[in-house]
């Protein structure tokens, strides 16, 4: 039995697995309590080599999908942004204008927690302003999408593809919690594997 976090009743859990194109094998599972409580996810299944894309974001290509894994990194270097995977983080299938409404959300929610320091402000409205400038064609943007897993895709030619090499991926964040077992002899070791 697990346990809603909610309300602590024994969740009803149902998992299936589904071929999705460019991702391959994905396993589906989708938890739900009587309370409301409701969580689904999708895990990839096949690990792949790792990846990086970089792609010029401007008003003509706003439309260019964008599939980010549980385990890829956004950046856009020239406003200093960066969204990495966490414990929670979900997989999703966007374009790169959603992308910059995503980041926009995040940026103005920003502004309103630290509406106190001016600094902090004005550098928010710089980059919501650079986001509104590259959406109406003035100004061009660098899109980077990284995944140590090789799970993620700029589906578009302008794309430049290339692979991580391992030294590189393994400095990414992963959105994986990794539990690692100290203190233990290798006999100890050997009998828990």
């Amino acid at each position: 039995m697990i346990p809603c976090p909610s309300c602590g009743k024994e969740l009803k859990i149902i998992t299936t697995t589904y071929d999705v194109p460019f991702f391959g094998k994905v396993l589906l599972t989708s938890l739900s309590c009587d309370c409301g409580f409701k969580h689904a996810d999708s895990i990839v299944c096949n690990l792949k080599d790792p990846v990086r894309f970089k792609i010029k974001i401007n008003s003509g290509n706003l439309f260019t999908k964008v599939i980010r894994s549980t385990s890829g990194t956004i950046r856009i270097p020239e406003i200093g942004v960066d969204v990495e995977p966490g414990p929670a983080s979900q997989a999703f299938i966007t374009n790169l204008e959603g992308i910059l409404d995503r980041i926009a959300g995040i940026v103005e929610s920003a502004k309103r927690w630290n509406a106190e320091d001016d600094e902090k402000v004005e550098r928010c409205n710089w980059i919501l302003d650079r986001i509104r400038k590259t959406i109406e064609g003035e100004d061009e943007l660098t899109l980077i999408l990284e995944d140590p897993f090789g799970n993620s895709l700029i589906i578009s030619d302008k794309a430049f593809k290339e692979k991580m090499s391992e030294e590189e991926a393994s400095t990414l964040k992963t959105g994986m919690t990794v539990f690692e077992l100290t203190g233990l002899s290798d006999e100890e070791l050997e009998r828990i594997r």
